[in-house]
């Protein structure tokens, strides 16, 4: 597609900005590592909502003017739904406590994660530093970790 439209051509000339997206680099200043432990926080219980049960009682209610008896069954519904999701909730919090450890969520509680952590604990996690310091017989001199001559980002 060209652009011959000569207002095209006067923004083009107007601009003092390059066309390419400016490049942005990462320099690492410390290495990424992790611990052999997490901070236990508040988790996020799984269970739903019983929203589409919710809807559907307090639409039969405005069809029968807030009259309870006909929407007794729905009424049943929805209460069945809170009872098995605080059911559910109370599962989870006490797996979550106890640190169990078992299939049926896509993710880990904080406390099932350090209970595999302790199982198999990884060597060297944490130190991030000690990867390059400098032993007693190196020179000061001499490019250990290639930081001498590289190109700094702008």
């Amino acid at each position: 597609m060209f652009f011959t439209n000569p207002a095209f051509k006067e923004t083009l000339k107007r601009t003092n900005r390059p066309l390419a997206p400016k490049k942005w680099y990462y320099s690492e200043v410390t290495p990424l590592c992790s611990k052999n432990q997490v901070e236990v926080r508040r988790q996020k219980v799984p269970g739903s909502s019983c929203t589409q049960e919710l809807q559907a009682l307090f639409g039969c209610l405005k069809k029968w003017e807030f009259d309870d008896l006909p929407c007794s069954k729905l009424h049943g519904e929805y209460m069945r739904c809170v009872e098995a999701s605080e059911k559910a909730a109370e599962k989870f919090k006490q797996g979550a406590r106890q640190g169990i450890l078992g299939e049926g969520s896509s993710s880990l509680s904080t406390a099932q994660f350090n209970k595999i952590m302790q199982l198999y604990p990884q060597p060297d996690m944490g130190n991030s530093q000690r990867r390059m310091k400098r032993l007693p017989t190196q020179s000061y001199a001499d490019d250990l970790f290639g930081r001498k001559n590289t190109k700094k980002p702008n």
